[in-house]
């Protein structure tokens, strides 16, 4: 029911902060990036060949021609890498026709995308994410840590870097 009546649920304060707090983290990231000299893209969401190998697909009537709704934006990024941009991301919808008895999965999610050149190790990329995770959790914080707290009853904790780091082995244990 609340689904039918979306518009009505989300005058709800403390149901319609879950769309706040989506579009405060996004912008948080967004911003993050491009002070980091990232540029963004925006890839074709309808393709004339599959984006992924091996997932199922959803194919669509373009014109007299099939084509299907991407499943991700990699191709593309790699292409602006090979490019010369050595920094992109997107944040954007991505399709995945594979069928789930969960309540939890989705065919059409928004993507976070994100594509590095010059990498030196994993090291690099974990300080990476580390850094852009503990930006957009500050920002929550500063601009919802109240608003969270009553109408939910938590503190929002950003995390210290360095995150906990484990082996393949001790992850497997």
């Amino acid at each position: 029911k609340r689904l039918d009546y979306r518009w009505l649920d989300l005058r709800n304060p403390k149901n319609s902060l879950v769309i706040k707090v989506g579009s405060t983290a996004e912008n948080s990231m967004r911003k993050f990036l491009l002070e980091k000299g990232f540029i963004e893209i925006h890839s074709p969401k309808i393709m004339s060949a599959p984006s992924e190998s091996g997932a199922e697909l959803f194919e669509v009537k373009y014109f007299k021609r099939k084509a299907y709704l991407a499943q991700s934006p990699q191709f593309y990024k790699q292409l602006a890498i090979a490019a010369g941009f050595e920094k992109v991301f997107e944040i954007g919808p991505v399709f995945r026709a594979e069928e789930s008895k969960t309540s939890r999965h989705t065919t059409q999610f928004d993507s976070f995308d994100v594509e590095l050149a010059n990498v030196s190790s994993e090291e690099d990329i974990m300080q990476f994410q580390e850094n852009l995770i503990v930006n957009t959790f500050k920002k929550i914080k500063e601009t919802h840590g109240d608003e969270i707290k009553k109408h939910y009853g938590f503190e929002v904790s950003v995390p210290k870097t360095p995150f906990p780091r484990m082996t393949m082995q001790e992850a497997i244990e």
